[in-house]
């Protein structure tokens, strides 16, 4: 083989040889951007997912008072608390609530007039977050119209109520729970109870029978009083 020719061979095998090297370069870096590309979206998903898990909704439990019961042909016509449940109004005698878990409470009260508070002390909220309900009724909810649009009032945020101006309670002593609801209003109150077991609610205002009202739906389990199964 001349110089000339040997030279051509050499020049040839260099060529192919980079061209190889190109290749294999290109299909590494290729592999390895799939590669990186994968870890990142493994990495938002289960970031993901645990955001999602650590917020939950509350527990809600709605209550509703309502008037015109029969609690026998005797006494005649008393207030009922009820739970309003998927299926419409349940008992009240044993409501089931979960420990640990920030709860909403809305009591939904049908009945218009007042009743004596057996001591002024549950005019006052407790057990509540900060000690605080929202009450809407029609002294405190009207709308107006302004000079931008419809004002809403839209409730009012309290820590008390007038004594001679509650219905009814839902108290839980053992639980330092006081809800006063004023007549025809809608209370809401957010509450955690992270004591489990079973306690009883009174209503602790002489909303039932007999000369001093302390008798019928007052002192019977579901209607002015019941358990509360915390667990």
């Amino acid at each position: 083989m001349n110089r000339y020719a040997l030279a051509g061979t050499l020049i040839i095998l260099f060529v192919a040889g980079l061209g190889i090297g190109l290749v294999s370069s290109a299909s590494l870096g290729t592999g390895s951007t799939t590669t990186v590309s994968t870890t990142t979206v493994t990495k938002t998903s289960t970031t993901t997912a645990l955001t999602s898990s650590s917020s939950s909704p509350p527990y809600v439990l709605t209550l509703v008072i309502t008037t015109n019961n029969i609690y026998n042909s005797t006494v005649g016509d008393q207030p009922t608390y009820y739970v309003l449940g998927p299926n419409g109004l349940e008992s009240s005698s044993n409501i089931s609530l979960p420990a640990h878990r920030l709860i909403k409470l809305v009591i939904v009260n049908y009945d218009d007039g007042a009743a004596n508070l057996t001591s002024s002390q549950y005019a006052n909220v407790s057990g509540t977050q900060n000690n605080l309900v929202t009450v809407v009724n029609n002294d405190n909810v009207n709308s107006s119209q302004g000079a931008s649009g419809i004002q809403v009032k839209g409730g009012e945020t309290v820590s008390s109520v007038s004594p001679d101006n509650v219905a009814h309670t839902f108290t839980v002593p053992n639980l330092n729970l006081n809800i006063p609801v004023p007549p025809s209003s809608i209370v809401t109150a957010y509450i955690t109870l992270n004591q489990t077991g079973t306690f009883t609610w009174f209503c602790m205002t002489m909303c039932g029978s007999g000369a001093d009202g302390t008798g019928g739906a007052m002192s019977t389990f579901g209607w002015m009083t019941g358990s509360i199964i915390v667990s």
